[in-house]
């Protein structure tokens, strides 16, 4: 591969994962020949845990951060996926999100949360590797330092405990007895035929995080999911004096090379009292839908955020022009 064909491709996989140049770079060069720069997973287990990472990233999404979910880039592989978080703050969110424990919820059975049977199975200087008991599967954070991870895991620990809960993920290599029972009950999400089917899409959206920074330039992104998985809804608030840049989003996401098996189904200008708009993507196949959410928000600067939203400022300023979505029909208003 001549230099030049490495610089337009690394250019390509910076777009999507919003990797450094220079990493997009390094990871261009040492890809196969006709390799795919945004791999799929090669294991069905490893795609079902990236679904259920990406539900934990929008279901944390609690704070501000400088990029979507804290997450700055993301490292896609046959055999698994890092996410290189941008704050301590991040690393909190992220972490109280995945890590598995169990909650007394009133009167009611326990409940388990975070991603049942998930495990610390490697601590790097820079992160850890997370995996799923008895799976070939990987996750790996990294982001602020070996000892914010210490920090923030130690933090959570003691905070579990003090709600009189079981932190799950430091028992080892072994199933908790509530762990155990959630698993034999089929309670993950996982489990759901529906689920399993459209586990595709939320597995590809953690792989292209970075597009929702380096295409789009929402301030906060937020979202849910409907149906069972069946449908993902992705909520983009904008500046107020920021283009939409939907339209290079969508060409992004349907990219026939580097996107995702969707097509584009209709979209939603702004009505009077209503939301800014919307855009509907859905797969030939029906297994799963993706609904974009546009909206402006005035966020209050306060000054605890100051910071912050001056960070998403040069952000969205670093990306600019804005082109026109087709003309066509106007899409459902909710999944």
């Amino acid at each position: 591969m001549s230099a030049s064909q490495i610089s337009s491709r690394a250019q390509t996989y910076a777009l999507y994962t919003g990797a450094p140049r220079q990493l997009a770079s390094e990871v261009v060069a040492g890809l196969p020949r006709h390799a795919p720069l945004i791999p799929a997973p090669a294991r069905q287990e490893q795609l079902l845990l990236e679904s259920e990472v990406f539900y934990q990233v929008l279901s944390s999404q609690r704070r501000f951060f400088q990029y979507p979910f804290g997450i700055r880039y993301v490292q896609p592989t046959t055999d698994g996926v890092r996410l290189h978080l941008e704050s301590n703050a991040s690393l909190d969110t992220l972490l109280a999100g995945l890590l598995p424990g169990r909650a007394q919820v009133g009167a009611a059975r326990d409940q388990i949360y975070g991603i049942n049977g998930l495990r610390i199975c490697a601590r790097t200087e820079r992160g850890i590797e997370l995996r799923r008991l008895g799976q070939p599967t990987s996750i790996r954070l990294t982001g602020p330092s070996r000892g914010a991870f210490v920090r923030a895991e130690s933090a959570l620990a003691d905070q579990v405990r003090s709600n009189g809960g079981e932190a799950s993920w430091l028992a080892g290599d072994a199933w908790t007895v509530h762990e155990r029972r959630w698993e034999d009950e089929r309670q993950p999400l996982t489990y759901e035929s529906v689920w399993r089917e459209a586990a595709w899409l939320p597995s590809g959206l953690l792989r292209r995080l970075g597009l929702l920074h380096t295409v789009a330039v929402p301030q906060v992104v937020t979202g849910h999911e409907a149906r069972l998985g069946e449908w993902w809804i992705l909520e983009l608030d904008h500046d107020c004096d920021t283009g939409l840049r939907r339209a290079e989003l969508v060409q992004a996401l349907t990219d026939p090379e580097h996107g995702l098996p969707l097509q584009l189904h209709g979209h939603r200008d702004l009505t009077p009292g209503g939301s800014l708009g919307l855009v509907l993507l859905k797969a030939p196949d029906r297994t799963a839908t993706l609904q974009l959410r546009y909206d402006r928000i005035d966020y209050a600067v306060t000054e605890d955020r100051a910071e912050t939203f001056a960070a998403i400022r040069r952000r969205i300023s670093a990306v600019t022009g804005e082109a026109s979505l087709p003309a066509m029909p106007g899409c459902p208003a909710t999944g």
